[in-house]
């Protein structure tokens, strides 16, 4: 089967699987009670039909196991912290040049702390559960046949202008918006094709979007998920800050994902794990 026949039977897997899970789980239990419970379940669904989807693709089409797209149990818990250091340090790459220039500060904000500590777990659950669900999706199988039938550098570049497209109508959104979320693709997928880690890059994505959320009360691609304990103020020119699409919609964000870009392509701590490479990825040991 050609590789755009094998995308195409992926896609189509994916979408039937979440109807027939999310069909099941509103007749066994009814409707969400509020707006929280509504994106968990759909996040939850949506990741099931992924992993399920991947998993057929991978054993009946491939001939090989879940575990080579990158989720190596045994990795998890080294790759996944290394992911969101990583991701953290380049949201503060960023928020650093925007505060030192005064286009943002921030202030505390009095709250108890079980309040505090319930809403750092409720949104970790939340960002948690995207990011895996991305990274399975964007990155994953889809990047690993792409990469293999087009090379890193187109199957890298189409992913990421996909997971761009996705991104299309979120609040707030612009061109410099949806350029720098691409470029925040070809960063993750330079970081998975060089190492075939999910837990890795669902770290980074993890670490970007908590960061900017949690620890900077900023948006994340739009979405308001502050943190309860901080107001920050952004007073910047909006080409810089991104305005209210956060700052991934502004040219610190832009610098900063360029750098990162660069940090991938050329750094020697990334690499392949013989974990990895045991299970036999779709494109083996291939890296150009």
């Amino acid at each position: 089967m050609r590789w755009g026949w094998r995308l195409l039977l992926f896609v189509s897997l994916l979408f039937a699987i979440a109807a027939v899970l999310g069909g099941v789980t509103s007749w066994l239990v009814g409707p969400p009670s509020d707006v929280s419970g509504t994106l968990v379940r759909g996040l939850l669904i949506g990741l099931l039909a992924a992993l399920a989807a991947s998993w057929v693709m991978m054993s009946a089409v491939e001939s090989r196991s879940l575990a080579a797209l990158g989720l190596v149990p045994a990795d998890f818990i080294v790759d996944s912290v290394r992911g969101v250091l990583a991701g953290g340090l380049l949201v503060a790459g960023a928020l650093g040049v925007l505060a030192i220039t005064g286009a943002l500060r921030w202030e505390f904000v009095p709250v108890a702390p079980a309040v505090w500590l319930g809403s750092i777990s409720k949104m970790a659950l939340i960002l948690g559960l995207a990011a895996f669900l991305e990274e399975i999706l964007f990155r994953g199988y889809a990047l690993q046949l792409t990469g293999e039938a087009l090379g890193p550098v187109l199957g890298i570049g189409l992913s990421a202008v996909i997971f761009s497209a996705a991104h299309a109508t979120n609040p707030g959104v612009g061109s410099l918006a949806l350029f720098n979320t691409a470029l925040a693709g070809i960063l993750l997928g330079i970081v998975y094709w060089r190492t075939f880690s999910i837990w890795l890059v669902t770290g980074v994505h993890l670490g970007w979007n908590g960061a900017m959320s949690q620890a900077a009360d900023l948006p994340v691609s739009g979405l308001v998920l502050g943190s309860p304990a901080l107001q920050a103020t952004v007073t910047g020119p909006e080409i810089w800050t991104g305005g209210s699409y956060g700052p991934e919609g502004g040219l610190a964000m832009t610098i900063v994902t360029f750098a990162g870009i660069a940090w991938a392509v050329r750094t020697p701590r990334l690499r392949r794990a013989s974990t990895v490479l045991a299970l036999h990825p779709l494109p083996g040991t291939r890296l150009t």
